[in-house]
């Protein structure tokens, strides 16, 4: 099967998360392409492929507009297809209930705005990725990591991505793909 993630990263935390849920669909013997939403080719056709997944990093509560305009554009073929989306968002590792809560409703309120109803949502934590910032964004992402009670460690960078969360969801959504494509088979039949 063709599958498609499509993802916006800022920082590339994202874009590692997609490397290895592009592994271990090829691994599972699936052809897949990660294609950067902000790098979307004019000739790019999302119907070749028989399931998506997109996602996104949150950075001051939203996430690239880019992935909007393709979710709209193609939402008629993303709700027909298996499709999942996942977001990636540090708030999801907070020692606070309320940012746990409010990271998981970015994804909600996205997905009700574009009108997309992907089988399967997730949210991930990202990394601090202290020695790629400037100094005022050091200096405020350690604030934040402090209150939420992350590391404050500015000589290294920090990576919180919970990676068996990663690799359970990428392998059920290959399960419900696998399935449907079963089922339209037997159907067919």
């Amino acid at each position: 099967m063709n599958i498609l993630i499509l993802y916006g990263t800022i920082e590339g935390q994202t874009e590692k998360i997609v490397n290895r849920m592009a592994d271990l669909i090829r691994n599972r013997g699936h052809h897949v392409v990660s294609q950067p939403g902000e790098e979307i080719p004019a000739e790019f056709l999302a119907g070749k492929f028989d399931g998506v997944i997109i996602g996104g990093s949150i950075h001051m509560g939203k996430y690239p507009k880019y992935l909007r305009t393709f979710i709209t554009e193609n939402a008629d073929w993303i709700n027909a297809v298996p499709s999942a989306f996942f977001t990636v968002c540090m708030a999801i590792n907070s020692k606070h209930e309320k940012s746990r809560k409010d990271a998981i409703r970015y994804s909600e309120l996205f997905l009700s705005q574009a009108g997309w109803h992907p089988r399967l949502v997730a949210t991930f934590a990202g990394a601090v990725k202290y020695t790629k910032y400037n100094i005022v964004t050091r200096f405020i992402m350690k604030l934040i990591s402090k209150r939420e009670g992350g590391s404050t460690d500015t000589s290294v960078d920090h990576e919180y991505t919970d990676w068996e969360s990663v690799v359970r969801f990428t392998n059920t959504f290959l399960a419900e793909l696998t399935e449907l494509a079963e089922n339209k088979a037997l159907e067919k039949a």
